[in-house]
């Protein structure tokens, strides 16, 4: 059915339930199997979803991820946070949940809230969040990347068996009407 092309984290980011809303949707034509939509209770909630899909390299491990902002919780939330706290936490439960060696046919996608190369994030946690993927031999095939002079903060990462064969980015606005304050990234994925 059309609802199995899509999974979705748990409502709950952080700032009060809304049922309707999501931090990460992962969608396939192709369905999906070994759905896990909490990660570790060590995540801040409603931001990390990953499913297993067939796809015509075969099957593909792709981790949907929201990193929090900077100031997540740090006003609004019932709990408050200090400055780049969520995200220093959600770095060190990823750390925890992604394989310690090289993974194969793994795919990490989705808001970072960090541009690379490094432009506002603190250098401690951009040198944390490098090492998290290099360490498992995985590369940001979205560095550098932009559109009207900002560099993006949305990045596809890849284990070490894919390559990024073509990467292009997608206005957020149409006309005069701004659709998102993040633009689309597309990323056109093949085997070594």
């Amino acid at each position: 059915s059309a609802l199995d092309e899509f999974i979705l984290s748990d409502a709950d980011y952080g700032y009060g339930r809304k049922k309707q809303r999501r931090k990460v949707i992962l969608a396939s034509s192709s369905g999906w199997r070994r759905i896990d939509g909490v990660g570790s209770d060590a995540l801040p909630p409603g931001r990390f979803v990953a499913g297993t899909t067939g796809t015509p390299i075969g099957d593909v491990r792709i981790i949907g991820v929201c990193i929090p902002w900077a100031d997540a919780r740090v006003r609004y939330a019932e709990e408050k946070r200090k400055k780049w706290e969520d995200h220093a936490a959600y770095l060190d439960a990823l750390d925890a949940i992604l394989p310690k060696k090289a993974p194969k046919r793994t795919i990490v996608v989705g808001d970072f809230n960090q541009r690379v190369p490094r432009r506002n994030a603190p250098q401690a946690l951009y040198d944390k969040m490098q090492e998290l993927f290099s360490s498992r031999k995985m590369t940001f095939a979205t560095a550098g990347i932009g559109l009207a002079g900002k560099r993006a903060i949305d990045h596809v990462v890849l284990s070490n068996d894919l390559t990024a064969e073509s990467i292009s980015v997608v206005s957020n606005w149409h006309g005069k009407r701004r659709l998102s304050d993040h633009f689309g990234v597309i990323v056109d994925i093949s085997a070594k």
